[in-house]
């Protein structure tokens, strides 16, 4: 084995005690007034340091409150934090039974958006960390779920609908979990083209390029079912994001 590799490998398992995390606020335990209702319009702040690139409607959830957006229940499952008491919520999907194949995609999308505490250094590796689970009263799971970094912050409020970006990051293509409350960790490097400042989450496809599987709903009651079918949405949690950088120890002569 190439040294080069070897050093990188052993960095990867021992990285934690010397790497800072980039990505302020990371998993959602600040904010600026405890949240008592899902985000019902658009606005371009969620909580401090994570916004909202267009008009779809991200949600927060804390346990400081007890009512439809509390942890671990809320209006869309029961989930405990990976960390803390906090998480954030998007829709990377909404597709509903009832739209005939003549009907335009709806391709509306929810973002996660933050600003990196400093920006990314040119051909530098970076080890990409984030934590994502399949709520409870989703009604699919789909395949597409990436991180975008770019040197500006990247918007369009003139639409619900998906950016039209190329993440660098992102779940395998042909992997489609549907187990509902689980955190799975999503773990990748990412080679810095420089200057990157930005970081914005969610699915960045259309809905023609995201596979989508119903879910198993047969478990609930029949109401509880019709109610999952007409929402007609992909909906995960997020918590814990992090970006830091991998230091290579060259090996001594």
């Amino acid at each position: 084995m190439n040294k080069r590799i070897f050093f990188i490998i052993i960095f990867l398992f021992s990285h934690h005690l010397y790497a800072q995390n980039l990505v302020p606020n990371p998993s959602f335990e600040t904010y600026d007034e405890c949240p008592y209702d899902m985000t019902l319009y658009p606005k371009k702040k969620l909580i401090p340091h994570w916004y909202m690139p267009n008009k779809g409607t991200s949600d927060y959830f804390n346990s400081c409150t007890n009512l439809q957006v509390s942890v671990p229940a809320n209006f869309i499952g029961n989930l405990w934090a990976f960390d803390g008491e906090a998480y954030a919520g998007i829709v990377l999907l909404e597709v509903h039974v009832e739209d005939t194949t003549d009907k335009k995609d709806l391709n509306y999308r929810e973002y996660l958006q933050a600003e990196l505490t400093q920006p990314l250094v040119k051909d530098q590796l970076y080890l990409v960390k984030m934590h994502y689970a399949l709520a409870t009263y989703s009604t699919y799971a789909v395949n597409r779920l990436g991180i975008y970094f770019s040197e500006e912050k990247i918007k369009n409020k003139r639409t619900y609908q998906h950016l039209k970006y190329v993440p660098q990051v992102g779940i395998a293509e042909d992997t489609v979990f549907t187990e509902t409350d689980t955190w799975y960790e999503f773990v990748d490097t990412l080679k810095a083209a420089g200057n990157e400042n930005y970081l914005t989450l969610g699915n960045f496809y259309p809905d023609k390029q995201t596979v989508f599987n119903p879910l198993d709903i047969n478990s609930f009651n029949a109401p509880l079912q019709e109610r999952i079918r007409e929402n007609g949405i992909a909906y995960y949690y997020i918590d814990m994001v992090s970006v830091e950088p991998l230091f290579v120890m060259e090996p001594e002569e």
